[in-house]
Parts: structure tokens; C-alpha cells; sequence
């Protein structure tokens, strides 16, 4: 599994030949100047409907698997989208995708940023057949990531939030992290606003075991 993150929640994830976008965001982003044409996307998973996670995922002509919310508020724009709920799993050219659950809000944006309800926030964890890769979402510390997630789905890597404000922090992170027993972990959610600034090598120190992965955004990690 080839892994890029593209700044803020935006993973990119290239799985036997299948491409997957996780929450893509590029409006906005400063980690990147990409435009939708640079991906060739086969899928895109969304976590919940804030504008951040949800408002790019009809740029990248590829179906979209979501809350059934938010399948809703994309079918109604024209946008091929799959919706499924936390604790079930949907397959898509290859890759299985599982719903777990994220301590978040949700809201999509239409003609006001949160003026419809966009389903329950979640994580995901995507199975190549190989390698399962958990992108937390947008998410305080909860403590189903040492028990369901970890014994249930056994992920290898995780993606973790630290910005603060309006997820964990760097120490609540890394104490994630440590509960999810994986072997490689990447920050994200951080340093795209002011109220998020955070020092990522901060949460790398605090975690015990995993390794954890610092790249500039577009650079690629093989797990």
C-alpha cells in the first residue's frame, strides 16, 4: 500500500492498482497547489459532511462512499455516492472499506456551511487485502480505538488527528496511537487553520511504539 498525504485530512491511497481519496481537499488547502485533475481517483470516501471533508469529493469524477446522509445530499447532485453506517463494510474494486465510529459533529454545506444534517462522523478502515490502513476522521479520543478497533479491525497504520480545537491533540493523539497497537501512524488535521497550528514532531516524540510518519505533503510512504 502506497500512501500520500496531500495536507489537512487528505490521504491518498493506492491499493493493488486502485486509487482511493480520503476526504480530498484542495480550496483552501496550503499544503497544496493540486487540482483535481492530477488524481485518477477510483473512489473517494468522506468522513462527515464538514465543507473541509465533503463540499471537493464531486470534483474528482469517481463514486463516492459516505453516510447515507450525505449519499443523499450527493445523489441530488448528480454525484454517483454509496451510502453505509458505522460497523459495516462496503467493497469497491478491490478495497474493502469499514465504518467505525469518530466523536466529531456533522453538517453539509448547501446554502449555509451547517444548514443540513449530514449523518454520524466515522473512520474508515480500508483493506486492501494486505494492509489495513484507519483513517480516524475528524475525532476526540475515545475507547473503542483500544478495544473494537484494534481487536476487531487490526489495522496496521493509522492516520490520527492532532490539530486541537476541534479534535484530540498531539498527546491524545499519540496516546491513540499507542492504544491501536499499529506499526506506522501520520498526523493530520493540523496546521491548515490558525486554531489547529501544531508542531507534528510534538506528537512523533509522545508516541511509544509505532513509527510515525512526517512527509511533505505529496510525498509518498510505502507501508
Amino acid at each position: 500500500m502506497r500512501v500520500t498525504w496531500h495536507g489537512h485530512s487528505f490521504f491518498e491511497i493506492e491499493a493493488d492498482g486502485t486509487t482511493v481519496l480520503v476526504d480530498p481537499f484542495l480550496d483552501g488547502n496550503p499544503a497544496t497547489d493540486a487540482s483535481p485533475d492530477d488524481f485518477g481517483a477510483d473512489i473517494v470516501a468522506v468522513t462527515h459532511g464538514h465543507h473541509d471533508h465533503s463540499r471537493e469529493a464531486p470534483r474528482f469524477d469517481a463514486p463516492v462512499v459516505c453516510q447515507p446522509e450525505l449519499a443523499e445530499y450527493y445523489g441530488e447532485r448528480d454525484v454517483e455516492a454509496t451510502g453505509m453506517n458505522v460497523g459495516g463494510t462496503y467493497e469497491e474494486a478491490g478495497v474493502e472499506f469499514t465504518m467505525v465510529k469518530a466523536f466529531h459533529s456533522s453538517g453539509a454545506p448547501a446554502d449555509a456551511q451547517f444548514d443540513r444534517y449530514a449523518g454520524t462522523p466515522a473512520g474508515y478502515v480500508i483493506d486492501d487485502g494486505d494492509t489495513r490502513f484507519y483513517h480516524a476522521g475528524d475525532t476526540s479520543l475515545f475507547g473503542d480505538m483500544k478495544t473494537v478497533v484494534r481487536d476487531i479491525y487490526a489495522p496496521d497504520a493509522a492516520a490520527v488527528p492532532i490539530g486541537d480545537h476541534f479534535t484530540m491533540g498531539p498527546t491524545d493523539a499519540a496516546t491513540a496511537v499507542d492504544w491501536l497497537g499499529v506499526d506506522d501512524a501520520f498526523p493530520m488535521h493540523y496546521d491548515t487553520f490558525p486554531p489547529i497550528e501544531q508542531d507534528p514532531e510534538e506528537f512523533a516524540g509522545a508516541v511509544e511504539d509505532a513509527e510515525v510518519h512526517i512527509p511533505e505533503a505529496g510525498d509518498p510512504v510505502v507501508l
